[in-house]
């Protein structure tokens, strides 16, 4: 199997793995795996393919039930797993398939419930060489997996990103009637490794030979260019994020590199369509030698070329501003030398204000978004404070407002109104009546209208006979005015108390 050296492999899985005694961190990618698909504990046999160093050996023994009968097999030596059998043999060869079968039959396993297979080549430099080496050892595993595994089994595999993947796809959903792709958390994001993890095996009586043949099943040319991105676009921040299975849609290639060179001086693309389509930009090429040892060309800029792919705005935009004064430095030094005709040099000028106008574009549409979602957040605020506001008067959780909401509310601030009404006008005709024993003329006085309270109501309110001379419109105009007012005061009006 391949192992990550040095200090790319010190994360918190690997030091997680050292003090819970796990032989390697992808222990907690077979974890992550099997609690989301449970394939383990039901496994009465497993069989581990390229097992070593053990660290997926360690996690089916203490998954599976108990005295579950659990084999692995690599080319490297295993050192001893409680629980676990260990066989060296080359997955690859009939002896490695007697092997197994042997231990089987002396413990008279007719079958495994579970095969699992987390191999790969030493990763090294050569990407398509181990893209290719990864599917053909993987097509070598189903291979072994389908003479060993019982119906209804289960199938897990490593799978790198390459040209081969929707080919490995593709078979695996002809023995399996569930197929599915995940990425789990302790796969580190930068590695190119993918799993699929195969549900229910069919146990077909025949499997065609070609199905199962490396050189029929990647004959077919499934090269596709890789598609281009909008390396300033945002519109994925407004939708869910997608599934971290490592792959976007039509990307079946590790990487594309692009010339330094190219990038620069080349007019075929525009610099966003350039930086979309390419993974890496390489400055190892001759023509990109002066671009590469140029003093615009810092140790940042070097470092954001090397992957393209995990940059944000800002890093984009710092690589466009880099190729604009690159070229307007290069031209300027090359007409030093040389004398250019007048032709070439409107050329010249016309690319560089070209660059200037993409740049101010750039810019202006950044700014455009920025100042967008700066106006939806502040809206969102407004909204949650006005829910906020109506929350405090009426005691009512509105977080999610609806026109049942709206009109449940209404209703209630009615009854408020109504009732309120209903006590002032009897006070006044307490007061009246206190008035008459007193004053003769109080009718008088009392119909002409008294001041406002202090509870917000208009002196139009004053007894329910004033209600009726004033009409059906100022009754209305004047519990508008009072159901505003509840609102906007955040207290309670007398006798509404069991609003909440």
């Amino acid at each position: 199997m391949g192992k990550v050296k040095g200090k790319q492999r010190q994360d918190k899985y690997y030091h997680l793995a050292k003090e819970q005694g796990y032989r390697s961190r992808a222990a907690f990618k077979l974890q992550q795996l099997d609690a989301r698909f449970r394939f383990l504990p039901t496994a009465r046999a497993v069989l581990d393919l390229c097992a070593a160093p053990g660290g997926w050996l360690q996690v089916a023994v203490a998954r599976a039930p108990a005295a579950a009968f659990v084999v692995g097999v690599d080319l490297v030596p295993i050192r001893p797993v409680r629980g676990a059998h260990a066989l060296t043999e080359d997955i690859t060869t009939t002896r490695c398939r007697s092997a197994v079968r042997s231990l089987m039959d002396s413990r008279a396993i007719p079958a495994f419930d579970v095969v699992l297979h987390d191999g790969s080549p030493n990763v090294g430099g050569a990407w398509a060489q181990e893209a290719t080496a990864q599917s053909a050892l993987v097509i070598d595993a189903v291979r072994l997996a389908t003479a060993f595994l019982a119906p209804r089994g289960a199938f897990v595999t490593k799978v790198f990103r390459s040209q081969d993947f929707n080919a490995i796809l593709f078979c695996l959903r002809q023995l399996f009637a569930k197929v599915e792709v995940h990425k789990p958390a302790a796969s580190r994001g930068s590695s190119a490794e993918i799993y699929i993890v195969c549900l229910k095996y069919k146990a077909p009586a025949r499997i065609h030979p070609e199905l199962l043949d490396i050189k029929h099943l990647f004959s077919v040319d499934s090269e596709h260019d890789m598609p281009i991105i909008d390396v300033l676009s945002t519109s994925n921040k407004s939708k869910k994020r997608p599934p971290r299975v490592g792959y976007e849609p039509g990307v079946t290639v590790l990487r594309k590199v692009g010339l330094a060179s190219d990038f620069v001086w080349s007019d075929a693309q525009t610099p966003q369509e350039f930086l979309g389509s390419c993974t890496e930009i390489s400055f190892d090429d001759p023509a990109s030698r002066p671009i590469k040892d140029h003093e615009l060309t810092t140790d940042e800029v070097r470092f954001l070329c090397e992957d393209l792919r995990v940059l944000d705005k800002n890093s984009y935009k710092h690589i466009l501003r880099w190729r604009v004064r690159l070229r307007k430095s290069l031209s300027s030094s090359s007409s030093q030398v040389t004398v250019t005709p007048k032709a070439d040099g409107a050329a010249t000028d016309a690319k560089a204000k070209g660059d200037g106008q993409l740049l101010q574009d750039m810019e202006e549409l950044v700014g455009a978004i920025d100042r967008k979602q700066t106006g939806e957040k502040k809206k969102r605020q407004s909204r949650r404070r006005a829910k906020d506001k109506v929350r405090k008067a009426t005691g009512v959780q509105i977080d999610d407002v609806t026109e049942d909401d709206d009109a449940q509310l209404d209703k209630m601030l009615d009854e408020a109104y109504e009732r309120y009404v209903t006590k002032k006008g009897g006070e006044v005709k307490q007061e009246r009546k206190r008035a008459k024993r007193t004053n003769p003329d109080a009718d008088a006085d009392l119909s002409e209208g008294r001041e406002d309270d202090g509870h917000g109501i208009g002196t139009d309110q004053g007894s329910d006979e004033d209600q009726e001379n004033s009409g059906g419109a100022t009754a209305r105009q004047a519990r508008a005015a009072a159901r505003a007012k509840l609102v906007n005061s955040l207290e309670f009006l007398p006798g509404s108390e069991t609003l909440s």
